[in-house]
C-alpha cells in the first residue's frame, strides 16, 4: 500500500483518522494525502437562474471554507513534517463524495482511511460500495 487518502472535515474523528494513517504509513512506507472537500449545494429552483445574491453568498463562503481547511490541512503538514512520511494535502470543490470518488479514480489509492462520522453531510456507509467498482481500494472507517 503505497498511497493512503484522508478525507478531512476538521471533526475530531477525522484528525484521529489522520494520526492512524500516517502512524501505519509510517510501517508501510507509504505517503499519504489529507483531502477536504469544499460543498458547492446549490438549491433547485424550476428555472435555471439562481438569484445573484445567492450565488454571490454561496462563492463567499466557500472562500471561507476553503481558507480554513487550508489552515487545517497546513496544520497537518506541519504537524507530521518530521514523521518520515510524505505528505501531501489537497482541497477540491464539489459534491464530496463525487470528489472522494473522482480521485481514488485518477490517483490510484490503495487505502482510504476516515471516520465514520465527522462535520459532513456525507453518509459514508457509500462509500464501500461505490469505490469498490471504481478501483477497488481497501477502505477502514475509523
Amino acid at each position: 500500500m503505497k498511497k493512503i487518502l484522508v478525507p478531512m472535515d476538521g471533526s475530531k474523528i477525522s484528525l484521529e483518522a489522520a494520526d492512524e494513517a500516517v502512524e501505519l504509513a509510517k510501517k508501510l512506507g507509504s505517503e499519504v494525502t489529507f483531502l477536504s472537500v469544499v460543498e458547492n449545494r446549490l438549491p433547485f429552483y424550476d428555472t435555471t437562474a439562481v438569484p445573484e445574491r445567492f450565488a454571490q453568498k454561496q462563492s463567499e463562503r466557500q472562500k471561507e471554507t476553503s481558507m480554513e481547511f487550508e489552515k487545517m490541512l497546513n496544520g497537518l503538514v506541519r504537524k507530521y513534517e518530521n514523521s518520515g512520511v510524505e505528505i501531501n494535502k489537497r482541497i477540491l470543490v464539489g459534491a464530496i463524495d463525487q470528489k472522494i470518488e473522482e480521485i481514488v479514480n485518477n490517483e490510484a489509492f490503495d487505502l482510504i482511511i476516515t471516520g465514520r462520522k465527522g462535520f459532513s453531510s456525507v453518509n459514508v456507509s457509500w462509500s464501500p460500495r461505490r469505490l469498490k467498482k471504481a478501483l477497488n481500494p481497501h477502505f477502514a472507517l475509523y
